[in-house]
């Protein structure tokens, strides 16, 4: 069996006990080893929590483009999670193809690439069409440690660390990183990191990211199709067949 590891990176109070509540939440559905990497002053007191302490050279969302730098050494699959999640079922599946295929995540359904807060700029200097691409959502990563998909987290950091002061924001350089080094992840379904924002659900919701309150009865269901949603906390009526 290869070790595995869930992984966060947060600081500062109110994060940081984001991340204990998606823990205590989430042990039961879990058996993985769980670290926090965060700031050299933040306390953090869980003992289900092991902590790396980071000196980052970025601010912000930024930061998590850092994470190839903090990782245990003696770990072989990894899952990150922003400190807004909750795993509610088995996971299991995005470990098998993170194992397989070397990353695996969802995608961002509601934001394209290239009209994403302006990242159209990023993609011209970059020499990257603007065709509205596909963007994978960063708040949820399944990964294996290996040669190729660490290329990608160091093509992450060096893009963000490029850009930080003209965009903010982590999510679109890593789609631009998988994209320059022709790296193709294995592509989860959105119940794999389901934001809350409407979009229809099919089946289970496995990993719930949102800061909104989730449903009681999220998959309390008779039947998986049509298909449900939820927004705002609270369930809508099913798309008609």
């Amino acid at each position: 069996m290869k070790k595995t590891a869930v992984v966060f990176v947060a600081w500062g109070e109110k994060y940081v006990k984001e991340v204990e509540m998606c823990v205590q939440l989430s042990k039961d559905i879990w058996d993985h080893d769980i670290f926090l990497v965060t700031d050299e002053n933040t306390r953090v007191n869980n003992d289900l929590i092991k902590v790396i302490r980071a000196s980052f050279k970025t601010e912000g969302l930024l930061r998590k483009t850092e994470l190839i730098g903090f990782l245990p050494e003696d770990h072989e699959l990894f899952l990150f999670l922003d400190s807004d999640t909750r795993v509610i079922e088995d996971i299991g599946l995005g470990f098998a193809k993170a194992d397989k295929f070397g990353i695996a995540l969802s995608p961002a359904p509601n934001y394209s690439l290239d009209h994403f807060a302006g990242f159209d700029k990023i993609l011209r200097k970059e020499g990257a069409d603007c065709k509205g691409q596909l963007q994978y959502n960063t708040g949820v990563i399944f990964f294996k440690k290996s040669a190729r998909v660490w290329s990608v987290f160091r093509r992450w950091r060096k893009l963000a660390s490029k850009y930080k002061n003209e965009f903010k924001n982590d999510q679109p350089f890593f789609t631009l990183a998988l994209d320059q080094l022709d790296f193709n992840p294995y592509t989860l379904s959105i119940s794999y990191n389901y934001r809350a924002m409407g979009d229809a659900i099919s089946g289970l919701v496995r990993i719930w990211h949102s800061h909104e309150m989730m449903p009681e009865a999220i998959n309390v269901l008779e039947q998986a199709w049509p298909a449900r949603r939820a927004i705002g906390g609270r369930m809508l009526p099913p798309f008609p067949q």
